[in-house]
């Protein structure tokens, strides 16, 4: 395997790690609504939601789609060495964002928004990051003789994305507080067709034989109508309600398109199942947004709960599963049927509830809204199930992983429960608990679980970063130990000062004692 295909891997599998934490945030926000809650600073309801939507909306699915035409230049000219640098690069980056949005929605720095509710700050750092893809995206363009349209087009519109990033979100000239009213007709057609060329490119890429696209009148016409309608805001005035009814119409052209390109191309099983999930549920969020989009209709189940089942199945469907169709053959878990199974048994549940659950709100049917929710949060779950599929089951560890695996647990996630449960946990023990200097232990403590998992995940660094994470824990240990007994903090410091400790002395007279014993 080369280069280029360890890191789509590698990238995918730690990416994935941030969708299934949105849906992990999805659930506790269900729960929320069933009228459960925690005392606790970070895991208030607004937090949560703010969390479960822009992990969704900025984590797994828009980085991974960002590979695309990376993907199509490795099949049609082969990878660059100095291009995936770069890639890596703003991957990397991508991941600082992720970290820097998820540590400030917990905090509570929302802006109030539907969608890019985290501070307008971060969105210097995807600039950065964008940057770094500019430059990878011509260094792999570079290896063409004639560069075809598409990589004319791409490296266009990437070139203009980092400024018009700045411009777009930000809070005095930009266009993100508008969203706040939603989307009208027009821009309900501009959306639609931005992912007419992704799917162009993805069965372009997917596909075995020569993909040449036919039926293009079908997404020229939305396309120059879009244009009107965007000069016509622009220059002239507002849209009426018949105007922007029939952009919103112009949408249905996509239906008979896509299953022309999904016929014409010759795609591998399970890459030709996935994408068939993604344009069966675009073609049916596009159906029923334009049935919903009827004046009578439109303000019956105006955002209520079956606008919110319409989104699940546009974005946690549709567009997920052009993702993974994009990646099936680089990853070995998405050529079965058991994660398919499980998480669309969980997101179809999901939209059936909260469909039945809008109803209700709506007046037309008569049953316990509740119940729908309940039923919601069982769902969600299935879904979060899924991440199964991608468990490794390597159970056969020595007893210095087993060591490893007991420090990643008790310190890495221990330290990320502390700090979404502390503020609920110390009160409740009568231990003082000011919010402030704590988080910051809470983030060193989780750092010294991250070196144990890199401890066990890298065999080879395996004996000389367990033996950093017993150099820290003694300084750790001594420094607890003397805050506690100078009287300057109560007696969670001692309990830290023994724990730490007693992982220093199991690890001395175990792992160390044998270790000196075969040198000897």
């Amino acid at each position: 395997m080369d280069n280029f295909n360890i890191f789509i891997e590698k990238q995918f599998r730690i990416s994935l790690l941030f969708f299934f934490l949105g849906l992990f945030f999805g659930i506790l926000y269900s729960i929320n609504l069933l009228g459960v809650f925690i005392d606790s600073t970070t895991l208030n309801p607004v937090n949560i939601r703010s969390l479960h939507i822009s992990l969704m909306l900025y984590g797994f699915i828009p980085l991974m789609l960002s590979y695309l035409p990376f993907l199509l230049i490795n099949k049609e000219v082969g990878s660059c060495k100095d291009g995936l640098f770069y890639l890596n690069l703003y991957t990397i980056f991508w991941y600082i964002f992720l970290i820097f949005m998820i540590s400030s929605l917990l905090f509570g720095n929302t802006r109030g928004l539907a969608f890019y509710d985290f501070p307008y700050e971060l969105n210097f750092i995807l600039s950065l990051a964008g940057v770094f893809y500019i430059i990878a995206l011509y260094k792999f363009i570079k290896q063409y003789g004639v560069k075809p349209l598409w990589v004319k087009v791409s490296l266009y519109i990437v070139m203009t994305a980092p400024f018009a990033l700045l411009v777009l979100m930000n809070p005095t000239i930009g266009q993100v507080e508008k969203t706040v009213t939603g989307p009208h007709g027009d821009n309900t057609l501009g959306m639609s067709f931005a992912l007419i060329p992704i799917y162009f490119l993805i069965i372009k890429l997917l596909s075995k034989n020569e993909f040449k696209a036919r039926w293009n009148i079908l997404w020229i016409t939305p396309l120059f109508f879009y244009i009107i309608s965007v000069f016509y805001r622009s220059f002239i005035g507002e849209l009426t309600y018949n105007q922007e009814w029939f952009f919103q119409y112009l949408t249905l052209l996509y239906v008979p398109l896509l299953y022309r390109w999904y016929q014409d191309a010759k795609i591998e099983r399970f890459a030709k199942l996935a994408l068939l999930i993604s344009i069966a549920s675009f073609l049916f969020v596009d159906i029923e947004g334009n049935i919903l989009f009827i004046p009578e209709i439109r303000w019956l189940f105006h955002r209520n709960d079956l606008i919110v089942a319409h989104a699940h199945v546009a974005m946690g469907i549709s567009i997920f599963f052009m993702v993974i169709s994009m990646f099936v053959s680089h990853i070995k878990e998405l050529q079965t049927l058991k994660f398919y199974s499980f998480y669309l048994f969980g997101l179809i549940g999901i939209f059936t509830v909260l469909s039945l659950s809008g109803f209700v709100q709506a007046g037309v049917l008569k049953a316990s809204i509740h119940n729908f929710w309940i039923a919601r949060t069982i769902f969600g779950s299935f879904a979060f199930l899924s991440v199964l599929a991608f468990v490794n089951r390597k159970f056969k560890l020595t007893n210095l992983q087993k060591y490893n695996l007991f420090g990643f647990l008790s310190d890495g996630l221990g330290g990320v429960f502390l700090i979404l449960l502390a503020s609920f946990i110390y009160p409740s023990l009568n231990f003082s608990f000011e919010g402030k200097y704590e988080y910051i232990v809470f983030v060193f403590v989780s750092m010294t679980g991250l070196i144990h998992f890199l401890a066990l995940k890298y065999k080879e660094y395996e004996s000389i970063l367990t033996k950093l994470t017993v150099f820290i824990r003694v300084f750790i240990s001594s420094l607890f130990f003397s805050l506690y007994t100078a009287g300057t903090l109560e007696i969670v410091a001692l309990f830290i000062s023994a724990f730490d400790i007693s992982m220093v002395v199991f690890y001395l007279l175990y792992f160390y004692k044998k270790e000196q014993l075969c040198k000897n």
